[in-house]
C-alpha cells in the first residue's frame, strides 16, 4: 500500500511541476542573441577583421551598427567599417544518432528524417555522419550520402537501446577527432524511459568541454529538456512538425554564409606599442557583442616574420651570410698556416744542408714520399721539409728498447737476424738502404725503422703494395713491439726489442 502512494505522490509531482519546469528550460533554450562571433583578426592593425553568424539578413542595416574601442576608461567609436556576407555557404559537421525501429512506419519516418538532414549538410558542402543507437555495439557510418538514405535504406535491426548516453558518448569521440569548428550533434530518442538518465549532467560536461551545438528531438519529458538545458543545447519536441520545422531552421542557421565586419580602430596607434582593446559591437537593441585584442612590437614582429614576402627574402639573406661566414673562415684558416709556415724556426734542416748536402737532398725526396703517403699530416704542416721531425715533436707511445732486430721468418734466409743500430734504417732493394731485400715485389726504397725518443716507428715510404703489421696495413707510422710481425712484398719479419 505504502509504495502505491509512493507512485501515485510522484505522478502528481509531475503533472502539477513538469509544464513550469518545461516552459522554463525552454525560454532559457531558446533566448540567445540573433549574432554570434566567430573569429578576428588583428594581425593587420590599425583594420580589424570580425567573422561573425547571423540569423537575419544585415542587408540595409550597417546604419544600426555600433562599435566602440575601450582602452582603460577612454572609449572611442569606429566610423570607418563595411559589412559584407560571404558568397560561399558555411559548411557544418553534423552527427545524427538514431534509434532503431520497432515497425514500418517508424523505419520510413527515421529514413526520410535522416535523408532531410543529410541534404541540408550536403546544400552546405559538409559532411554527414549517422550513428544507430545500440547497447550492444556502435554502429558508426562516416561521409554518408543523401541519396543513398532511401527507403530501401537497410537500417540495423536492433533493440530499443536503454543506455543511449553510451551511444552517444562514443559518438562524442568520434567528434574529438574532428578539428572542424562548426559540428554539430543532432540525438534522436523515441522514448525516455533511460536507464542511464543518471549520466545526464557527466554527458552535457563533455558537450560543453568541447564547445559542441547540440540538439535533442525527443518527446516532451522532463529527462528530455533537462540533457538539452545541461548541454547548452536545444529541445526540439518529435512528436510535432513545429519542432521538427524549427530544427531545420536551426541547420539553415548553422550553414548560412558567414558575416564579415572590417573596420579601422578609431584609436589608430602604431602596431610596435602595446595595448589592449576590449571591443563591443551592437545591432540596433541586440546585446552588445565583446571581444578584446592586443597589439604589441612582438606580436607585429611574429606577423612579419610569418609573411611570405618577408620570410623567404630574410631565409635566403641568413642562407649567404652563412656560406660567406664559412669562406671566410676557410681563408682565414689557409692564412694562418701560411703566416706559421713562415715563422717555423728549421735549425735542424739547415744544419743538414750547410753539412751533408747528399742528405739534404735525401730529406726533399722523403718529403715528397711522405706528402703522398701522410697527406693529412703534411698537409697540416707545411713548414717542416721532414715529417720525421714532426713526429719527434709530437707525443709517441710506445715500449722503450735498447736494442732490437729483425728476424726472417721464411723464405731462403728464415732464421738470420738483422740488428737495427742507427737512429734511421731503411729497408728496400735498392742498394743504398741499410736492409736490401732480393724480392721482386720490393720496391727500391720501400719502409724504415726510425728511433724517435727510445721507440722504433715503422713508415711505409709509398709503396704500391704497401707495409702489413700483425697482417694489418700501415696507414700512418706506428711504433713497433716485441713480436711483431712486418710484412713487406714476400718477405716476412718478426721485430724483436729488449
Amino acid at each position: 500500500m505504502e509504495k502505491h502512494w509512493k507512485q501515485l505522490e510522484s505522478c502528481l509531482l509531475r503533472i502539477l511541476f513538469f509544464p513550469a519546469i518545461t516552459f522554463f528550460f525552454s525560454s532559457a533554450i531558446f533566448a540567445e542573441s540573433r549574432y554570434q562571433i566567430l573569429d578576428f583578426d588583428s594581425s593587420l592593425y590599425p583594420q580589424i577583421t570580425v567573422e561573425m553568424r547571423a540569423r537575419e539578413n544585415l542587408f540595409g542595416k550597417q546604419n544600426n551598427v555600433l562599435i566602440s574601442e575601450d582602452l582603460g576608461t577612454a572609449k572611442k567609436v569606429a566610423t570607418d567599417f563595411n559589412l559584407s556576407v560571404h558568397s560561399e555557404p558555411y559548411p557544418v559537421h553534423i552527427y545524427l544518432s538514431i534509434p532503431s525501429y520497432t515497425n514500418w512506419e517508424e523505419k520510413t519516418w527515421l529514413t526520410q528524417f535522416s535523408h532531410n538532414i543529410a541534404t541540408l549538410v550536403e546544400k552546405s558542402r559538409g559532411r554527414f555522419y549517422l550513428n544507430i543507437q545500440s547497447d550492444d555495439q556502435f554502429i558508426f557510418y562516416e561521409e554518408l550520402p543523401a541519396n543513398k538514405l532511401t527507403p530501401s535504406f537497410s537500417i540495423p535491426k536492433e533493440r530499443q537501446p536503454k543506455h543511449p548516453i553510451r551511444s552517444w558518448e562514443k559518438v562524442i569521440h568520434k567528434m574529438n577527432d574532428d578539428d572542424y569548428p562548426n559540428k554539430m550533434l543532432i540525438t534522436v530518442s523515441l522514448n525516455t524511459d533511460w536507464e542511464d538518465k543518471f549520466k545526464i549532467a557527466d554527458f552535457a560536461k563533455k558537450t560543453n568541454l568541447d564547445n559542441i551545438q547540440f540538439f535533442v528531438v525527443a518527446p516532451n519529458s522532463l529527462e528530455t529538456t533537462k540533457l538539452a538545458s545541461y548541454a547548452n543545447g536545444k529541445f526540439f519536441p518529435i512528436n510535432s512538425e513545429e519542432g521538427i520545422t524549427l530544427l531545420y531552421k536551426e541547420i539553415n542557421y548553422s550553414t548560412a554564409p558567414k558575416v564579415r565586419l572590417v573596420y579601422n580602430s578609431p584609436w589608430n596607434f602604431s602596431s610596435w606599442s602595446n595595448h589592449l582593446f576590449n571591443v563591443n559591437i551592437v545591432f540596433g537593441e541586440e546585446k552588445s557583442l565583446e571581444f578584446q585584442y592586443q597589439i604589441s612590437a612582438s606580436n607585429t614582429l611574429y606577423q612579419k616574420f610569418i609573411d611570405p614576402f618577408v620570410f623567404y627574402p630574410v631565409l635566403f639573406f641568413f642562407i649567404i651570410l652563412c656560406f660567406s661566414v664559412l669562406y671566410y673562415l676557410r681563408g682565414f684558416e689557409v692564412q694562418k698556416t701560411k703566416d706559421l709556415t713562415r715563422i717555423m724556426p728549421e735549425p735542424k734542416i739547415l744544419h743538414a744542408k750547410q753539412i751533408v748536402p747528399e742528405e739534404n737532398e735525401r730529406n726533399k725526396n722523403e718529403l715528397e714520399i711522405y706528402e703522398r703517403v701522410y697527406g693529412e699530416i703534411s698537409e697540416k704542416n707545411r713548414g717542416n721539409e721532414i715529417v720525421s721531425q714532426y713526429l719527434e715533436r709530437e707525443e709517441v707511445t710506445g715500449e722503450l728498447y735498447h736494442t732490437c732486430v729483425l728476424i726472417f721468418k721464411e723464405g731462403v734466409s728464415a732464421g738470420q737476424q738483422f740488428a737495427i743500430y742507427e737512429e734511421e734504417t731503411t729497408l728496400g732493394r735498392g742498394e743504398g738502404c741499410n736492409l736490401v731485400l732480393p724480392d721482386p715485389y720490393i720496391e727500391i726504397l720501400h719502409a724504415k725503422i726510425k728511433k724517435v725518443r727510445g721507440r722504433f716507428l715503422l713508415f711505409d715510404c709509398a709503396s704500391e703494395s704497401g707495409v702489413l703489421l700483425n697482417n694489418k696495413k700501415l696507414l700512418r707510422p706506428k711504433a713497433l713491439h716485441d713480436l711483431d710481425e712486418i710484412r713487406i712484398g714476400k718477405t716476412l719479419f718478426a721485430f724483436r726489442g729488449r
